[in-house]
């Protein structure tokens, strides 16, 4: 197969299904907002709680099942920063933890995607570079925002493996050759 065949474009039936898809989540989104529009003050949860993580989950459910139709991993990648943020606008309002307890899961969230990713794409050592790169600061806030680090360990911390990253990225291209 060559590449021109591989990346041709969807056909109509995937476009309409995906486009049908896409409005429906999108129907069901504002229905939802809608209930919680007119009986959220009776049971303490108005819309405004409710509407950027919703239109979040619906985001990535959008992009989620697109991406499993086209099998796009980019879109599927983008899908799973999406939850991840859902998911946390919806720990940050219904449960005990705050935006600042769980921050460390923004930075995070490219690292939780490349982790989902590598599975449908099979890039092993590309996604593991970007779950490293991620991961680690966000260990480094998890722990500032928990109260163990101070910014004054955070900052140290954050730059010196910034130097280790662009270290990696130096040697790395060194060893690479030329085409």
């Amino acid at each position: 197969m060559t590449d021109e065949e591989k990346y041709t474009g969807l056909s109509r039936k995937k476009r309409f299904a995906c486009n049908i898809i896409a409005a429906a989540l999108i129907f069901a989104c504002g229905g939802v907002l809608l209930v919680f529009g007119i009986i959220g003050g009776t049971i303490g949860v108005g819309v405004s709680v409710i509407v950027v993580p919703l239109l979040l989950l619906t985001g990535g459910l959008i992009l989620f099942i697109t991406s499993l139709v086209q099998m796009n991993t980019v879109t599927f990648y983008l899908s799973i920063i999406f939850f991840v943020c859902s998911i946390v606008g919806f720990l940050a309002h219904f449960t005990p933890l705050t935006y600042g307890m769980l921050y460390p899961l923004y930075i995070a969230s490219p690292a939780i995607a490349s982790l989902f990713t590598v599975l449908m794409s099979g890039e092993f050592r590309f996604h593991l570079r970007i779950i490293l790169v991620f991961a680690v600061p966000s260990v480094f806030f998890a722990l500032f925002a928990a109260g163990v680090w101070t910014a004054g360990i955070l900052a140290p911390a954050l730059v010196m493996y910034a130097g280790l990253v662009a270290l990696y990225g130096a040697l790395s291209a060194n060893c690479t050759t030329e085409e």
